[in-house]
């Protein structure tokens, strides 16, 4: 049960956008907090595309899936070469050199799929983002047309909500069982209201339209999430 919750609260950290410290926890709490970037956007795409939900979604032939192993695989080495094993948070350096890494890990991965998987595989991409992908996904505040005031008002509702969610999660190390049920809870609830309130700020228009570029609802689920050994984090 205790594994059930912790996954729980991986999947709820991630999709909230809180990835580094979703793999802190697997490590005993160490790590710093991820930034406005980290998530399942342009940092998470191989992992993402790593997840058997995900794969069964885009009907993800046996060789595409070996293929995009490959890259997450190949990616791993360049990822692990900081070696910070001493609670340090990254340098800005570091930090650029793990953009370019995955972003050139995203590229090959995404690659591989056809153009039907790749609309829809840019769809979940929006769902695992939630209210994140107005303001992280510059090509979704395009097609929205979202203007300087409203990116604004995003801006602020998302730095509040990242300041709140890292309250609620410092909890979270070294917490009991039900100490960690109440985070996952309060974490979910403040994903919510902040999707809410980003919701807000679209005009009727740009909601249809974000809705369009959404598609079918996709809801990654945790044990999907945390199974099949899939641990790809190269893009």
């Amino acid at each position: 049960m205790r594994n059930g919750v912790f996954s729980l609260i991986v999947v709820v950290l991630v999709g909230f956008g809180f990835a580094d410290l979703a793999a802190a926890q697997g490590q005993g709490g160490r790590g710093g907090r991820g930034g406005a970037g980290a998530g399942f956007g342009r940092m998470g795409q191989v992992q993402l595309l790593g997840n058997p939900q995900v794969q069964k979604e885009l009907k993800l032939a046996d060789d595409q899936i070996a293929k995009i192993k490959e890259v997450s695989d190949a990616s791993r080495p360049q990822r692990g070469q900081r070696g910070n094993n001493n609670n340090q948070r990254p340098t800005e350096e570091e930090r650029a050199a793990r953009r370019k890494t995955a972003e050139e890990s995203a590229a090959k991965a995404t690659d591989i799929l056809n153009a039907e998987q790749k609309t829809r595989f840019q769809q979940i991409r929006i769902w695992t983002e939630g209210s994140r992908a107005l303001t992280d996904d510059e090509d979704v505040a395009k097609k929205l047309g979202l203007t300087d005031d409203q990116k604004s008002a995003l801006k602020t509702i998302g730095d509040e909500s990242n300041k709140k969610r890292g309250e609620i999660a410092q909890g979270m190390r070294g917490a009991s069982e039900e100490a960690r049920k109440k985070i996952t809870d309060d974490l979910a609830a403040l994903r919510k209201s902040t999707e809410a309130e980003c919701m807000a700020v679209l005009t009727d228009d740009q909601k249809s339209k974000f809705d369009a570029l959404r598609g079918p609802k996709f809801e990654l689920d945790q044990s999907a999430f945390g199974g099949g050994g899939r641990r790809g984090r190269g893009g």
